[in-house]
């Protein structure tokens, strides 16, 4: 019973808690609601009480009280006033206004009113330094409709049941502050049923809700019969299961007694097994599961050398003690239960831990278990002395047969050698016969020498008995061959047998004979030494040689004459042929030679390009260009060192390459005397040519450099140089290399910003100088860069230039004006003309005419921009022909920035705009500078008097403006009324007047 009360006051402390906090929050909401809407009508206020009473049942009435004195109360039917007849008392409302008036948060007076609570909500005004208060907004709230709201009561009008079920318990609500009053809810005589007692914390009251059963405590549960039915269930499900497993158990022990028996008889059989087993020294082995383990009993473990005393072995730890080359077979025996049921066999070795190498032989075979799971069981037992005799007898066979085999070869080496050296005997003397040589011998001591027929027909003489003196062979030859013959044969007998002999023999007819003798030294098993060679004629050979040294010489001269017309070649190759200096190829081997050098290197590249070329060959043709290349070529020269190095890499670009340790300040000496002997003119046929250059300058320190990347850093210094207004030098620096990046990867970025949509138009207003209404604005592009932030045009568009995307820019700017016009329109903005920047580009597009016919652009409502100094004079006929077309469309043309170039008057009669921008650098000083002020009125004069208007760029302030106005210009913009500004700030501008900003 009490966990039931308990659980009915924790509904209703949650129910009714949630209630009033849900109360206090939409009261706080339509207080501050009512603050900031003070001054509305009383219709619109009682609309917004109503919207309340709408929502909240159970609220009698909502008062207003400023200075928390009652000024209006609303009740569901209407206003009423404070005499009216309500069905509670305003004088105790103002009362318990009173009485909070110290309070700054919503608070909940109980026991002023009979029937209702009164819900007081402070609003204070926030000045973010001071909180005043205002007054108070004091809600009336009906007790009943509250008990109903809060499901403490069944509503009938709603028709749901109440969410709190009360109707087997009293309660009743007291206000702790207020201990002497009466219950504001429930029944009082709870008090006296010892009721369970909860304290409530509601908008910084504390409320007891006290709750009693109606019965009293005492009254038994209405589920005390199911309890005690659900005992009865419960007795019965534990009894019977007692029963059941009494007469297993008895079962059990009948089963254990046949199983004892039946294990004696296998235990008996077992020990008979084992005695076998052991006399044999047969171990057994069993593999189950996934064949990673095996069973091994003490047998097997004794035979693979297993020291450990387990039964179960992994697969791969009794692999580690199989001879290595056996463990595939090994490992494959033991895993073949899992693919075949047929028994296997299989030899493999084992190495103990002393070196000792054994042959075990192991069969087993797959069967099935009753549960029908697999394993292999099998024997293995030492098989070492049979494997040890088959061996041997295996290697007893194999040495008798090699041996055999051996005198086979040697018998049958023998009678092909036999065979060979009667051949080769054959085929030496038919080679000998066939080129006439003659075989000799000589025996010292004796002094005769032994000549066959061939010896002697070489020297002339007839054959004989051969035997031959050596006075006799000196006095064949030539005399002034002798002492060469007497010399050689001194050394062929000390064993010096490597150069041959030749001797010249004069023969019968009158001609020479060229006679070569080679021969060894050849010792017998006695010892006796003699000499045997050989002779032949090399009378053609001779001759032919004496030809060929004659060739040789003649190739040699020929040579000669290739290595000069080579060098010269070479020299053309990698040399220019105007100026005769190095050219790009000879430059490029310089530098590669100097990456590829060991050690530390220190270099400098100085790349210059020569100001003004191309106007002298224009204007005096190429003979005075090639003159100035030469000239610049000599003057180059005179200023290096010799070992330093000149190069023309292009039309008037040249490179010095300097080797020496050259500091910085003295490169910068050698670049300005070029410099300065540049400017010096050159007398061409009478004319007095004048040529500047431009250098940049790169050095290189260091054990790699790589020379190439010091050419491109001398190149990218050279642009820094001709930048800079030319006629001048800059060395390369890191801040320079980190310009080019930051310039690569900003190129990078507006292209991806093109495609991403980053780009904007900021407008600024151009106000009438007469009347100081809005006229027309300026759309200048703006980049909204993701990392950078916003980037005026400045900043990107030279970039875009030489990306040759600004006519693209330029599309996307008129269409995102077009669009702003109609939003403008749309919204009730007059905006008479947008005025958008056109780059040269753009008017070079041959499509420009057709898309601009595309876009159905009003006459008048669209000005386009032209940058004088870029292409006001430009007589392009394409450029002229957009243009008179884009008149035709009735978009006007705008010069912009006028003042600051090199229009003329013809170029400006023969465009014929319809506005002049003096640009906002004549503008400024007009104040200070009469010089300026004359001038900016000549514009304005020139520009009225062909009928154009004027705009003054640069209005800074409005003693700008009024002198502008003095001086007849049309139209003025700047800051002194509004800088550029995006579409939103630019439209809230607008809608409050231009007029109003001017004034």
């Amino acid at each position: 019973m009490r966990a039931d009360v308990e659980n009915t006051a924790s509904a209703v402390s949650r129910n009714l808690t949630g209630r009033i906090e849900t109360d206090i929050k939409d009261a706080q909401a339509l207080a501050q609601r009512l603050l900031r809407e003070q001054n509305a009508t009383s219709d619109h206020l009682r609309h917004l009480v109503e919207a309340t009473f709408d929502n909240h049942r159970h609220f009698a009435a909502v008062a207003l009280a400023p200075d928390l004195s009652i000024s209006q109360i609303h009740t569901p039917e209407g206003i009423s006033s404070a005499d009216a007849s309500l069905p509670f008392d305003v004088k105790r409302l103002d009362a318990d206004l009173m009485d909070t008036r110290d309070r700054t948060s919503p608070s909940i007076v109980t026991g002023s009113q009979e029937n209702h609570l009164t819900l007081v909500v402070p609003i204070v005004l926030d000045d973010k330094t001071l909180r005043q208060p205002w007054g108070a907004l004091a809600i009336v709230i009906d007790k009943a409709e509250l008990l109903k709201e809060a499901g403490m009561i069944v509503d009938d009008d709603a028709g749901r049941p109440s969410p709190v079920d009360l109707t087997n318990v009293n309660f009743s609500l007291r206000d702790k502050a207020k201990p002497g009053y009466l219950a504001f809810f429930g029944d009082d005589t709870v008090d006296d049923q010892s009721p369970l007692t909860k304290t409530l914390e509601i908008a910084g009251s504390r409320w007891d809700l006290s709750l009693a059963p109606k019965n009293g405590w005492a009254t038994p549960p209405e589920n005390q019969h199911h309890f005690r039915l659900f005992l009865a269930f419960g007795a019965v499900a534990l009894i019977v299961p007692i029963v059941v497993a009494t007469g297993l158990l008895s079962e059990r022990n009948r089963n254990i007694a046949e199983l004892k028996t039946r294990e004696s008889s296998l235990l008996d059989l077992s020990q008979r097994f084992n005695l076998a087993m052991e006399a044999s020294n047969i171990g057994i082995w069993e593999v189950s599961g996934d064949g990673l383990q095996l069973f091994l009993d003490r047998r097997a473990r004794l035979l693979h050398g297993v020291n450990s005393p387990q039964d179960v072995q992994r697969l791969k730890g009794l692999l580690q003690h199989v001879a290595t080359e056996d463990r595939a077979k090994a490992e494959a025996h033991f895993l073949k239960w899992a693919r075949l049921y047929e028994s296997c066999t299989e030899t493999y070795r084992i190495t103990s831990a002393d070196g000792e190498v054994r042959h075990l032989r192991s069969a087993g075979a797959r069967y099935e278990n009753i549960d029908g799971s697999h394993r292999m069981t099998g024997i293995v037992w030492d098989v070492s002395a049979d494997m040890l005799m088959a061996q041997t007898l295996r290697d007893a066979k194999a040495n008798t047969e090699v041996k055999n085999a051996e005198l086979e070869l040697a018998l049958d080496e023998l009678s092909s050698r036999e065979r060979e050296l009667e051949e080769l005997s054959g085929k030496l003397d038919l080679a000998l016969a066939s080129y006439g040589c003659g075989i000799w011998e000589y025996t010292p001591g004796q002094g005769t020498e032994t000549w066959d027929a061939r010896m002697c027909q070489l020297y002339g003489i007839p054959f004989t008995n051969g035997i031959i003196t050596q006075e006799r062979w000196l006095n064949l030859l030539l005399p002034e061959d002798r002492p060469i013959a007497i010399n050689a044969s001194r050394a062929y007998l000390s064993g010096q047998t490597k150069e041959a002999l030749v001797v010249r023999v004069a023969q019968a007819d009158g001609t020479i004979r060229y006679v070569r003798s080679v021969g060894q030294l050849h010792q017998g098993k006695d010892g006796s030494k003699k000499l045997i060679g050989l002779a032949f004629d090399v009378t053609k050979d001779t001759a032919l040689t004496v030809e060929l040294q004659k060739a040789k010489t003649e190739a040699d001269a020929k040579n000669s004459e290739l290595e000069i017309a080579k060098s010269r070649i070479e020299h053309n190759a990698l040399h220019d042929p105007l100026t005769l200096l190095a050219n790009r190829r000879k430059l490029d081997m310089e530098l590669d030679a100097l990456s590829r050098a060991s050690g530390r290197r220190k270099f400098a590249l100085l790349h210059l390009d020569l100001d003004r070329f191309k106007q002298i060959n224009d204007t005096l043709g190429h003979a005075a260009g090639d003159a100035m290349l030469v000239h610049a070529s000599k003057i180059l020269t005179r200023n290096i060192n010799e070992k330093d190095t000149v190069a023309r890499i292009g039309g008037d670009e040249f490179v010095i390459l300097v080797h020496d340790q050259a500091s910085s300040k003295e490169l910068a000496q050698l670049a300005a005397r070029i410099i300065s002997e540049f400017r010096q003119p050159l007398d061409f046929d009478g004319f007095s040519c004048r040529c500047g250059v431009s250098i940049g300058i790169a050095e290189a320190n260091g054990t790699h450099v790589d020379a190439r990347r010091i050419l491109v850093n001398a190149d990218l210094a050279l642009y820094r140089a001709k930048g800079m207004g030319r006629n001048r030098f800059e060395f390369f620096t890191q801040n320079l290399h980190a310009e080019i990046i930051d310039h690569k990867r900003t190129a990078d970025e507006l292209l991806a910003a093109i495609e991403n949509h980053e780009f904007s138009a900021w407008y600024q207003p151009q106000i009438s100088a007469g009347t100081h209404k809005l006229t027309g604005v300026e759309a200048l592009i703006r980049w909204r860069h993701p990392r950078r932030g916003l980037l005026a045009p400045d900043q990107f568009l030279k970039i875009a230039d030489d990306l040759n995307v600004t006519a693209t820019l330029d599309q996307l700017m008129l269409e995102t004006v077009l669009k702003d016009k109609m939003r403008w329109a749309a919204m009730g903005v007059a905006v008479p003309r947008v005025s958008v920047n056109v780059s040269s580009r753009r008017l070079h597009d041959e499509h420009l005419i057709d898309m601009l016919r595309g876009l159905q652009i009003a006459p008048g409502e669209i000005a386009f921009e032209l940058v004088e100094s870029i292409f006001l004079d430009d007589s392009d006929s394409a450029v002229v022909a957009n243009l008179d077309r884009i008149k035709e469309l009735g978009i006007d043309v705008e010069i912009d920035d006028f003042g600051t170039g090199h229009t003329s008057i013809v170029s400006l009669l023969r465009l014929k705009p319809k506005r002049l921008k003096i640009d906002k650098q004549l503008v400024l000083p007009i104040l200070h500078s009469p010089q300026e002020r004359a001038l900016v009125r000549s514009i304005i004069d020139i520009a009225r008097s062909l009928g154009v208007e004027t705009v003054a760029e640069g209005v800074e302030t409005f003693e700008h403006a009024s002198l502008l106005e003095d001086l007849g210009c049309d139209l003025l913009q700047g800051y002194a009324f509004a800088r550029a500004l995006p579409f939103d700030d630019f439209t809230l501008r607008a809608q409050e007047g231009w007029q109003r900003s001017v004034a």
